[in-house]
């Protein structure tokens, strides 16, 4: 494999940061793994095993001299916040950076601002998770089949995006896409980001029933409770989501409302078999 980094330093080591970690060492990755996050963060994912060493956030600029490869696993803005830091540093030369982030026009747009031109930033994006937190939740096999999302700053990465993306599918078990940044962002508002409204939707509507009628929610079974799954996510690392890709959520509610408005037209004249065949056949053909 032609990228082969010596030393990953995982700034964050949550449950994204801590079941890369776990991944790594699962797969065989015979590099040094250095995680930065709180104290109680550290203890449990060396505890766990998840990282070989473990540093408080203070200790990037002494840890960043020994590093290969940097992951990124914080919230979108705190993400934001340390691509800034280390465009104060001195970096060394043939580093490689790297996220997690949900969104990527945000980042994407701060790599080029603050970083400098011999360290290479690729945006990434797991298209995976839990509703669960902390380095406590850790997977090693999070990733796996997983669809990993790559935005590279500009065209020319190409390079180091492949070889990137052979290290994360070799070590992650993931399958990797290249997107640049805004086709990215608009791409997940539709399937990730819109659905996760919905979910909270969904749970609001059903708990007002519950108001009315007390046995609503005993009776939620399988369906409800797959389609709103999400929803027991917490809203903190969600904000960040919301706030950095409203541009692109807001157009999709107004055309999910629209939809809806049209299924209860339909609904009213028990005309809704086209519209449910249709669905049926896209949601068929995503395997």
């Amino acid at each position: 494999m032609a990228y082969n980094p010596k030393t990953v330093a995982i700034y964050s080591v949550g449950l994204l940061g801590g079941s890369i970690g776990a991944a790594l060492r699962q797969s065989g990755f015979g590099g040094k793994i250095i995680g930065l996050s709180s104290e109680s963060g550290l203890k449990v994912a060396l505890g766990r095993g998840l990282i070989d060493e473990g540093y408080p956030y203070s200790g990037l600029p002494a840890v960043i001299r020994q590093t290969d490869l940097l992951i990124l696993c914080s919230p979108i803005l705190a993400i934001v916040g340390a691509i800034r830091e280390l465009g104060g540093m001195e970096l060394p030369r043939g580093l490689v950076v790297t996220d997690i982030g949900s969104t990527k026009r945000v980042i994407v747009g701060a790599a080029k601002e603050y970083l400098p031109p011999h360290v290479r930033f690729v945006g990434g994006h797991p298209m995976a998770g839990s509703e669960k937190s902390g380095p406590g939740a850790s997977d090693p096999n999070l990733f796996r089949d997983a669809v990993y999302a790559l935005t590279p700053t500009n065209s020319g990465d190409t390079h180091i995006v492949n070889t990137l993306a052979d290290f994360l599918r070799a070590f992650l078990g993931c399958r990797t896409v290249v997107l640049d940044a805004e086709t990215h962002d608009a791409v997940v508002a539709a399937v990730s980001h819109l659905p996760h409204i919905l979910a909270s939707a969904l749970v609001q509507c059903a708990s007002e029933r519950g108001k009315l009628i007390p046995e609503t929610l005993s009776l939620a079974a399988g369906g409800f409770r797959d389609m709103t799954r999400i929803a027991a996510s917490k809203y903190d690392i969600w904000h960040d989501i919301f706030s950095t890709n409203k541009e692109a959520i807001l157009p999709l509610i107004d055309s999910y409302i629209k939809i809806l408005n049209d299924m209860k037209l339909l609904l009213a004249n028990d005309g809704l078999r086209e519209s449910f065949e249709a669905a049926r056949k896209v949601r068929k053909s995503m395997g």
